[in-house]
């Protein structure tokens, strides 16, 4: 080889030997990502994630939540809050998860402004699957279990008689949008009587009225869609509210202020039941709610603050979506004038017109009991639940459900099967629970004796519900007995507001005449003797 050619390629060695060595580099960068690649592919391919419930893509942020607010557009997966949601779509899907794998599905979502902030966590119905939880439930569960709740009959009897005597006494025009007052009233009274001995008799009892009425308004009102920035962005929470002159967190300073003044609101009524135990240590105690809060609390270990909020929770829960079942009734009894006859005709051939029904009628009053049932199937006044959350990773019939997923159920969906509830399930027909001789048929699987899911699922059904039903009996049974119902106007059997968690109907005017002479008479005497 020349020496010219030879020293020219010891020249450029150095070069071809960085080129080789950057070439070795390239190709170990590539197969490193390339094997990276496939990990993620894999990865990918086996991700529990790529087997999520079917759904449409939501909204930055929000996700779904607004439309699940649409009977007709209810998803089985969404996102609300950029938390994954399931919504539960049939009746069989709720049981099998919020029923039958009740230890992972009995938490609730994080609810910032309602719970947190308003409730100051002592709200227990939307508390999470806890130590504190457990111990109030069981306490509210001996106060309601169905041999207590017998103990509030001859007061709901009299409480029924006052709301049927109310009714007939006002006027179509006063009636306009009133007969809602009278539910409120009898299901006010009731429940006061029930949670704190203290029936609505003053002008001082109606002012706990106006004032639940409100605490109720203020709660649902946080818990509707993007009602408060912080449930979308949880770092506002951090945000100073307190000592702070810069307007920096109003709505966080106003929040604290409502749990401070509900807090005593609900302090001095069960301040007041416990004067009354001592003053009566050596009489016949009269049962309430707070009552054997008191008494059992120690057992269950429940603070002050926890037997209070205990209390109120009860009664306000139960005031609103008891109230709001009684305007539905009405509102069916208008538009299915042959449901209402035959419940006066069972109500005439069973107890006759010397006395309105009690509780105690129930079992031999078949379709008075299907009419309530079929009520709260109809329009039950939460349509969508209380959400459950999900506290562990979980698989149903092949698809994923993540931790910390919201599980919402679409009653309105549940209770129109046909294969569960019969032929035609939008309509309103009591007989759908009936017998060819007349009787009540077993009710359907799932619904734990109720006819319908109403109350809710597994570990977070309603704790009052025996009572409930007792309350929404002898409201229904005495105001058919005594009146009969009719329209004083256009009424909407399809139409509804949204009130957050609870679905009303639109207003109605509706006219509550006497079905015969002396009913009023009769219903002055009943009040009397209970």
């Amino acid at each position: 080889m020349p020496t010219n050619a030879f020293n020219g390629f010891s020249a450029i060695r150095p070069q071809l030997a960085f080129l080789a060595a950057e070439l070795r580099r390239v190709s170990v960068v590539i197969v490193l990502f390339s094997l990276l690649a496939v990990c993620l592919l894999i990865r990918y391919l086996k991700s529990p994630w790529r087997s999520l419930p079917p759904g449409p893509s939501g909204y930055p942020i929000i996700g779904n939540a607004v439309e699940v607010l649409d009977k007709k557009r209810f998803f089985a997966k969404c996102r609300s809050y950029g938390q994954p949601a399931v919504i539960l779509n049939s009746q069989r899907s709720a049981a099998d998860l919020l029923d039958r794998r009740a230890v992972h599905f009995s938490g609730r979502p994080r609810l910032i402004s309602a719970h947190e902030l308003l409730g100051g966590r002592m709200i227990f119905s939307t508390e999470g699957h806890n130590a504190r939880w457990r111990r109030v439930r069981r306490a509210v569960q001996e106060a309601f279990r169905p041999s207590a709740a017998e103990r509030y009959h001859a007061l709901e009897a009299k409480e029924a008689a006052r709301l049927a005597g109310a009714l007939t006494a006002d006027t179509p025009a006063a009636l306009q949008g009133n007969h809602s007052r009278h539910f409120v009233h009898y299901v006010a009274s009731t429940v006061l009587a029930i949670t704190y001995d203290r029936a609505v008799r003053s002008a001082e009892d109606e002012a706990i009225v106006v004032e639940v009425e409100h605490i109720a308004k203020v709660f649902a009102g946080a818990t509707m869609t993007g009602a408060y920035l912080v449930d979308l962005f949880p770092w506002m929470l951090f945000i100073p509210g307190r000592h702070v002159k810069i307007m920096f967190a109003k709505w966080k300073r106003d929040a604290v202020a409502w749990h401070a003044h509900t807090s005593h609101f609900l302090g001095d009524l069960i301040g007041e039941v416990k004067g009354r135990m001592m003053k009566e240590a050596n009489e016949e105690a009269r049962p309430c709610l707070v009552r054997t809060l008191v008494e059992e609390g120690e057992r269950f270990g429940l603070s002050d603050a926890e037997k209070s909020w205990a209390a109120g929770t009860m009664y306000i829960a139960g005031t609103e979506t008891q109230a709001i079942t009684l305007e539905w009734f009405t509102l069916a009894m208008i538009g299915h004038p042959g449901v209402q006859q035959r419940a006066q005709a069972e109500l005439d051939a069973v107890i006759g017109r010397a006395r309105p029904p009690r509780v105690g009628d129930r079992d031999r009053l078949p379709y008075l009991a299907a009419l309530l049932r079929e009520v709260l199937r109809w329009r039950p006044a939460v349509p969508r639940g209380l959400p459950h959350l999900s506290e562990q990773d979980d698989w149903y019939k092949g698809y994923f459900i993540p931790k910390g997923t919201v599980c919402i159920v679409n009653m309105l969906a549940c209770h129109s099967d046909s294969e569960i509830y019969g032929e035609f399930p939008d309509r309103f027909d009591p007989g759908r629970y009936l017998d060819e001789n007349g009787q009540l048929k077993p009710p359907p699987a799932d619904t734990k004796d109720e006819g319908h899911i109403a109350y809710g699922f597994g570990r977070r059904i309603c704790a009052g519900r025996h009572v409930a039903n007792d309350t929404l009996f002898m409201a229904m049974a005495t105001v058919l007995w005594a009146c009969d119902v009719q329209a004083g106007g256009a009424f909407d059997l399809d139409g509804y507001i949204d009130n957050g968690s609870t679905i009303s109907p639109k207003p109605f005017i509706s006219k509550f005449k006497p079905r015969f002479a002396e009913a009023m008479t009769i219903l002055k005497e009943e009040i009397e003797s209970c």
